[in-house]
């Protein structure tokens, strides 16, 4: 076997443990050949901080698929909406207040929240499976020097391909991790807030959520 085809290999294993956030994709295609072709066939312009939407649209749609990058999309709208719903209602104090509103604005703060953390996860989790195929093209390359270098080139481009899409997905990641912050700090804002206003009731709700939240954060220790 060829110090190619062993890279070939090698990398179709690690690219073939993608896990998008709707579950794990394996990477179509027999040869490797014919998967390092539709990997290089690219541009590389603008790699690192000039990466475009264009490019950024692209690269998730082909790790995640249209379908899911637009349901991505659709949840980081919800994030950014819900954030400024929270915030425009802690901003007018002096309307009546309703624990029954509040509640369900609350409870639809954190579905919303917890929704966006598994899609960060399955982000993170492609980037560290691209981290491994870059460090496996590494590995290839040093080999493949070392025992002539005619596939050298070739492995360059898929090297500068995985940099790139490494570094779109950690761009997505660093956008997304910022937006879903604020919404956790103004849903939290939201919880004390019931709990100091709304009476007994809001109280009681308040002590259990805060239970609750202790007893996971016990669990996951």
């Amino acid at each position: 076997m060829s110090a190619s085809d062993s890279f070939g290999r090698q990398l179709l294993l690690a690219l073939g443990r993608f896990t998008s956030v709707s579950g794990p994709e394996r990477v179509a295609g027999g040869r490797w050949q014919q998967f390092m072709g539709a990997l290089t066939r690219r541009t590389f312009a603008f790699s690192g901080p000039g990466l475009t939407e264009a490019l950024a649209r692209s690269v998730l749609a082909r790790m995640f698929g249209a379908v899911r990058v637009a349901e991505l999309e659709r949840l980081h709208v919800q994030v950014l909406e819900q954030e400024q719903r929270v915030a425009e209602r802690l901003r007018r104090p002096g309307r009546p207040l309703d624990f029954a509103e509040l509640r369900a604005l609350h409870e639809r703060s954190w579905q919303t929240a917890e929704l966006a953390k598994a899609s960060l996860d399955g982000a993170r989790s492609t980037e560290q499976t691209i981290g491994e195929a870059i460090r496996t093209t590494h590995r290839a390359i040093e080999t493949e020097q070392a025992g002539g270098g005619r596939g050298v080139s070739a492995m360059r481009q898929t090297l500068e391909a995985l940099h790139v899409d490494r570094d779109v997905v950690r761009t997505y990641r660093d956008r997304y991790r910022q937006d879903l912050s604020r919404l956790i700090v103004e849903t939290g804002r939201l919880r004390d807030f019931i709990g100091a206003n709304c009476g007994p009731e809001g109280r009681r709700w308040h002590q259990t959520l805060l239970a609750r939240t202790r007893a996971h954060q016990g669990e996951r220790q």
